[in-house]
């Protein structure tokens, strides 16, 4: 039977110990933000920064929990969703912040253009209506006329956004991008997978992590937290020697990766905080000297363990 661990008062305080921590450099990271929007007009090239940093500070918020409880390999989905916004916060400001932006903004209105399209228009490639002819669940479900309609005003004002003058740039190279990724021999219209590919950028976030030079980084946490996250990985990580040739399952809250997660967590947040803080922030002694603190903290506990 798996059952959920008894933590001894020394795992215990571990697990506070490291949930705290990534709960200060939460907090810390919700005043930098704080300060920022408040100190300045916000431009629209102001929020994709201001909502990569906002998701990383969502997700530390929650892995502070999960730590706490001793949900560690659970934390594992969030520890790579936090890896990819440090990513792509990392590219857009390595350089062109204000077009990568702009792109950002772009794809993220096309996604929901195409969404829409899907749900209004029966006669689309790749409908819902047509995906439901062959589902066992849904089959026979149906939209609303007045779902339909508020389907299809999104759609118009969502090309107004589209249409707009400062996208025009923006505009060209999607369509350039399609063009580029249209098979030759079928026809098969490409698509736009990620905001950062545009303009010659990476094809996916293994692609960004080498032109960051931080490709380490990808390899030791995105593809081991994938292989988690995608069920693949969950066989030898769950098993524990019982004896000299039998195994048994693990129990629930299993803490043997305890150190190497929450370690990953906390570098993650210092590296995406130090970046906010040098590309966004104005008054960066205040918040240095509420961050250093915290790093040096993280560096003891990784030296402890």
């Amino acid at each position: 039977m798996v059952m959920k661990r008894n933590f001894s008062s020394e795992e215990q305080k571990q697990l506070s110990l490291r949930s705290d921590l990534i709960e200060e450099f939460t907090k810390a990271g919700m005043e930098m933000l704080t300060e920022m929007m408040n100190s300045k007009e916000i431009l629209k090239t102001d929020l994709a920064s201001i909502m990569m940093f906002r998701q990383i500070i969502e997700v530390g918020d929650a892995l502070s929990i999960l730590v706490f409880n001793g949900c560690v390999n659970a934390a594992k989905p969030l520890l790579r969703s936090m890896l990819e916004n440090y990513f792509q916060l990392a590219y857009l400001f390595q350089d062109n912040e204000e077009r990568k932006a702009l792109q950002f903004l772009y794809h993220y209105e096309m996604k929901n253009r195409e969404y829409f399209e899907k749900l209004a228009y029966p006669e689309k490639g790749g409908s819902f209506f047509e995906k439901l002819k062959s589902d066992k669940h849904l089959k026979g479900d149906i939209i609303s006329e007045y779902q339909t309609e508020t389907y299809i005003e999104n759609i118009a004002k969502i090309d107004i956004v589209l249409n707009g003058e400062n996208n025009k740039d923006i505009a060209k190279e999607y369509e350039r991008t399609i063009e580029r990724k249209t098979n030759q021999r079928n026809g098969k219209k490409g698509k736009v997978l990620h905001w950062y590919e545009l303009f010659d950028g990476p094809k996916n976030i293994e692609g960004i992590s080498i032109r960051l030079n931080e490709a380490a980084l990808y390899q030791f946490i995105y593809r081991s937290c994938s292989s988690y996250t995608h069920g693949e990985d969950i066989i030898h990580a769950n098993l524990e020697p019982d004896s000299y040739e039998t195994y048994k399952i693990s129990e629930l809250r299993d803490l043997r990766q305890l150190y190497i997660v929450t370690d990953n967590i906390l570098l993650l947040l210092e590296l995406s905080f130090v970046l906010f803080l040098k590309k966004k922030i104005s008054e960066q002694k205040n918040f240095a000297e509420k961050i250093l603190p915290l790093m040096r903290l993280r560096r003891e506990h990784s030296l402890k363990k």
